[in-house]
Order: C-alpha cells, then structure tokens, then sequence
C-alpha cells in the first residue's frame, strides 16, 4: 500500500476499485495499525494548546469512540474531555483528519457489511500456499500474495477474484459455461475458459503466462480489444510506463517457483533482484548498471532466500552481500 493512494482515498480521488483495495488493506494489521499510527500522531502533546490542568486527549479511547459510532453502539463509562479551542490551527487539522479517519471507518465497515462473507488469503514474505476456490479451481500463491474471493458461487453466477500478487491458477470447467474472471490491480481483467496460467501483478505492472487453454484478457482503458492468449503466450503490461508487448515462452520457466525451485532462461539480473525484492520483502542494490542488465540462465532451488543467494553466486559467478534485508551484488 502506497502513501500516495491513501492520501487520495482520504479526499475522494480514488477510482472504485483503489478504494476497495484501500478498505480490503485496512483489514489487515497493517492497515489497522496506520488508522491508529495517524492518530497517534496527530494527537501528540505538541499539537494541543492545553494548559497543564487540561487533560490529553487519548488515541485509543478516541480509536474506540470511532468504531462504537462506526456500529451505532453504546460507550460505557465515556471519558469526559474539556472543551477546546476550536480556532487552534492544529485543532483545525486534527479535526480534518479524525473527520478523514472516521470516513474511512465508515467506509470499510460499509464495505465489510456489503461483502460480509468475502475471504482474503495473505501469504508472507517466502512462502507459498495453496487453497480451493468454490468451484473446485485450485490456485497456488507465491510469497507477498493476497487473493480476495467469495467463499461460494450460485448457479450462473459469474465467478471472481481480486489478485494482488503472484498466483498459478487452475481453472475448472463448469456444466453451464459460468465464466471465471480475474481482476488485477492494475485495471487488467483475465477472463478464463478453462485453463491453467500463472500470474503476476504487482502495483502498475502484470506478467500473464498461459500454460494451458486460453484466455482472454481486457487491457481496460488502453485498449477497445480483447486480447486472445494460446499456450505459450506471454503477455507483458506496465500501465504506469504505457509498455505492452506479447512474446513466446515456456510456461514451465514462468512457474516454476510452485516446485520449489527456480529456472531462468535469458532473465536479467534486474528482474531476478526485482522479483525477489518483490516475494521476500528484502532491499537489492545492482551498483552496476552493466550487470542489471546481464542475462542468466540456468536452475536453482527455492527453499529459501540464503539458498537462492547462494545458487546465484555459484552459478553465475556473482559476489553477494547479504546484511539483513539489504543485499548487494557485485
């Protein structure tokens, strides 16, 4: 979750979808954890004009206050607060943001009430898990991953789900044709036909592989066509940079971190770094541009990250650094 898309969700300049990503965020941890941080911070003793018998508005209570009004419900035994000076300029500000936070609360239990039974599976940094979806599609996630999904579907119902991440999915086919989309949180849309495809999406940039069948995908507002994909297709887009292209691969290259192990064949060690940046939350610096762009090919396992740094080293001859999520190769 970025600071910029949540300072726009805050003043209402997010499309549908963002907000949604930004409501499903605040479900988790972190998400609640930022709610009560901005509190903190805003509610300091530096930002109240009180004088010494005035008391100090607490986060906490006023975090509680929040979501007893979010549920209509009543306090018990409400902390009495003094009066303050409206016209303080930091007043003012606190007031703007409790009033910003209180939106937001009330936006994400509105939203939790119109998807009261949707399910969300998360996967940390390096690991990967697999689960069944309704339909008897199954779908493996790669490390960092969130999939967001109803815990079933009716007859006729078109089904669907949100993908932040990585994911290899295999689609079933149903009796009566419903179909299967997959939303991206770059705008993109994957319509399935019964197949099996891995998927990359990560903030403006998706990397679709079809493994078997086809599939559709709608490129959103880049694009007034659908594009058809057959096995063996990579679909590469980056709607931040307006870079698209389609090329031939092998798909078992593009998935092969579901067996516990890695293959590259002519991958650039920027994007080795960026995809593991990406799946094991770690920082790595390529101080030599000359070196990004050199291509590896080559198979190593995918135990952990000190295994992999290890195989890359061996394999390609790379001196690599590692002090604790920072990594440096040279």
């Amino acid at each position: 979750m970025t600071e910029e898309l949540l300072q726009r969700y805050f003043v209402s300049q997010t499309t549908l979808e963002e907000a949604r990503q930004v409501l499903d965020w605040f479900d988790t941890e972190a998400g609640q954890a930022y709610l009560a941080h901005r509190l903190d911070t805003q509610l300091s003793p530096t930002d109240w004009p009180l004088s010494a018998s005035d008391p100090m508005p607490d986060a906490n209570r006023l975090w509680h206050r929040l979501y007893q009004t979010v549920h209509h419900t009543d306090l018990e035994q409400e902390p009495t607060v003094r009066r303050l000076n409206w016209y303080a300029t930091p007043m003012r500000w606190a007031a703007v943001l409790i009033g910003a936070l209180l939106v937001a609360l009330s936006s994400y239990w509105g939203y939790r009430q119109l998807y009261p039974d949707d399910l969300i599976r998360n996967t940390a940094y390096g690991t990967t898990s697999k689960l069944t979806l309704p339909d008897g599609s199954m779908v493996t996630l790669n490390g960092n991953s969130r999939l967001r999904y109803a815990p079933r579907w009716a007859y006729g119902q078109v089904r669907e789900v949100w993908l932040d991440g990585e994911a290899f999915f295999r689609v079933t086919h149903q009796p009566h044709h419903e179909r299967f989309l997959v939303h991206l949180p770059n705008k993109l849309t994957i319509e399935v036909l019964g197949t099996q495809f891995n998927v990359l999406a990560r903030q403006s940039r998706a990397r679709v592989v079809l493994s078997n069948g086809k599939i559709r995908l709608d490129v959103g507002q880049q694009s007034t066509e659908r594009l058809v994909m057959l096995p063996g297709d990579l679909f590469f887009a980056d709607v931040k940079t307006n870079v698209f292209y389609r090329k031939r691969v092998d798909p078992a290259v593009q998935s092969s971190w579901q067996e516990g192990k890695l293959r590259f064949d002519g991958t650039t060690l920027g994007e080795v770094a960026q995809m593991l940046e990406e799946t094991y939350g770690v920082t790595i610096v390529i101080a030599d541009t000359t070196l990004q762009k050199q291509a590896i090919s080559g198979t190593i396992p995918n135990k952990n990250l000190n295994i992999i740094l290890k195989g890359l080293s061996t394999l390609f001859d790379l001196h690599i650094v590692r002090q604790a999520n920072q990594i440096t190769i040279q």
